[in-house]
């Protein structure tokens, strides 16, 4: 079980429901953590982009304007992931 897969399992055993972006196996490697506090799982943006060129050969403004288009806005679903710029250190998504 990898790290993503033990974050997942660990919140779930714990009753929270959340988004978790699929396929699985892509998006995994950008989980970073749980929080609790808002009960959301929290992805890497820049890793998460990077596995999006990986698993689908895009370039990285191919990347971008697919996360753009098809990912960021299910941040504001209720249990939606959160978004963490590693370059800038905040969440995207959430106010803090």
């Amino acid at each position: 079980m990898n790290f993503a897969d033990e974050i997942i399992e660990t919140a779930i055993h714990k009753g929270h429901r959340f988004v978790v972006l699929e396929p699985r196996e892509v998006f995994a490697p950008s989980v970073m953590e749980f929080r609790e506090d808002h009960g959301r799982l929290v992805y890497k943006v820049d890793i998460l982009l990077s596995c999006l060129g990986q698993a689908y050969g895009w370039d990285p403004v191919g990347c971008l304007e697919w996360f753009d288009y098809n990912v960021f806005s299910l941040t504001y679903m209720d249990g939606g992931p959160i978004f963490y710029d590693e370059f800038e250190e905040k969440y995207l998504t959430i106010d803090e």
